[in-house]
């Protein structure tokens, strides 16, 4: 078939600003034509590359690029700028590292576009916006995407239910309606999707398909909105088990598998698992845990070379007790964010389905929807660190660069047990408590 055509998020700007933090926090993975090319390129001592150092190391039955004692690409140059594109072009670069941060995914017979907001630059919105750049997204996506593209099977609704394309578009049109308008507040308008979500997975079978949709999804929409008027958003105190599922859910979004991390050895990975130990239980003070350099550049005063921002002293880390009071999480800026957060997740498909861990649509959904609670939550625990009482957008905009850098990416978090955690949260009423708990 031919090419299919590329969806692009709306509501999103983007162009690199240099921090480096995508050159450090992440592995690239390259194919062997890949390798060949950068063997070919005949790096020497005299583009400061160290003779000792291989450039190329085995990844599985793949490769990977080295990483320095620092943790930086092996090719990130002192000006924290790309070797290959300085000497190259950005061409000459592995495809992993030009794609980034767009993630391109299946949608029907079309691919969708969309990013990843562990990027600053992306949280803060900074740069050209992604329509102006169709050509090059374009060219990229014909790259990833195989020449004989088949379109896979839509995400089921829930397990055992399938759906087709044109009934997932319209499912996600609707969701991604609820959330983008209305005058109540982003907690409120999240609330009412979930309560229409929870009616959609008990209606019969039979009723789910386009036409049947089409005529379904207002109802429910509008029960929902009855249900949750704009000015009256329930406050219901999470479970003590809903909290610990919850933490436990934090705690794997905050962790950071770098080439530095698995250079930890066994006491590294003891301290990892210490400080899971730790988030599940929620007791005393929460586990000091370096933030993403990318972070650090883009949202910290302080050098992200100095040694006391590498990591936070356990004396400076709040307690977990600290993060359950009233923070100010509902502000027309911090809906701004996660507005266009979830808009361009949905737009992607980036939360269900082939791009997520094969998850079907609503689980899929649920897991976004607990992106509010914990970007909230990580966002709590900066302000708090840092001696404040209320949260800030550098906070909020910080924490969900954070955990976003996890988000659909990281294996454990499509493991049986994420995924049940999900289900079981689901089915104790948590998920919409959580929400409005920590959005206070």
């Amino acid at each position: 078939m031919a090419r299919p055509g590329v969806i692009l998020p709306i509501l999103q700007n983007w162009s690199c600003h240099n921090c480096g933090g995508c050159c450090r926090e992440h592995q690239i993975v390259i194919t062997a034509e890949e390798k060949k090319r950068i063997d070919r390129q005949k790096w020497t001592s005299a583009d400061g590359i160290a003779d000792d150092q291989p450039l190329i190391v085995a990844h599985g039955t793949d490769f990977r690029l080295n990483h320095q004692a620092d943790g930086a690409c092996v090719f990130l140059d002192e000006r924290g700028l790309c070797r290959i594109h300085s000497k190259f072009g950005e061409a000459a670069k592995p495809l992993a590292c030009r794609a980034y941060p767009y993630a391109v995914h299946p949608s029907g017979n079309s691919v969708t576009v969309s990013l990843r907001f562990s990027c600053p630059s992306v949280v803060q919105n900074l740069g050209e916006p992604v329509a102006q750049q169709r050509q090059t997204l374009e060219e990229l996506a014909g790259e990833i995407v195989p020449s004989n593209y088949q379109a896979p099977d839509a995400p089921q609704l829930f397990a055992g239910q399938p759906m087709s394309w044109p009934d997932v578009l319209l499912l996600l049109a609707f969701v991604e309606r609820g959330l983008a308008i209305g005058k109540a507040n982003f907690a409120t308008r999240l609330l009412r999707v979930l309560t229409w979500i929870e009616l959609l997975e008990k209606t019969p079978r039979d009723a789910i398909n386009v036409e049947q949709l089409g005529h379904l999804l207002p109802l429910l929409h509008e029960a929902s909105v009855r249900a949750q008027p704009d000015d009256d958003l329930p406050l219901v105190e999470p479970t003590g088990i809903g909290r610990t599922l919850f933490r436990q859910l934090v705690a794997q979004l905050l962790r950071h598998d770098t080439d530095m991390t698995a250079r930890g050895g066994f006491m590294g990975r003891m301290r990892l698992l210490s400080d899971g130990v730790r988030f599940a239980l929620g007791r005393g003070h929460v586990p000091a845990m370096a933030d993403p350099i990318s972070v650090r550049v883009a949202f910290s005063r302080r050098s992200a070379k100095s040694p006391e921002s590498a990591a936070n002293t356990s004396a400076a880390m709040p307690a977990f007790s600290q993060l359950e009071k009233e923070f100010g999480g509902r502000n027309a800026e911090f809906d701004e964010l996660f507005v266009r957060y979830f808009r361009v997740k949905l737009q992607g498909l980036h939360f269900c389905g082939r791009a997520f861990y094969d998850m079907p649509f609503i689980d899929g959904f649920r897991s976004l929807a607990l992106m509010y609670p914990a970007t909230l939550w990580v966002a709590r625990m900066r302000a708090a660190r840092d001696g404040r009482t209320v949260v800030s957008l550098p906070d909020i905009q910080a924490a969900l660069a954070t955990i976003d850098h996890n988000f659909g990416y990281s294996p454990a978090l499509g493991m049986a047990a994420a995924k049940k955690r999900i289900q079981q949260l689901a089915r104790m009423q948590q998920i919409p408590a959580l929400c409005s708990w920590y959005s206070r």
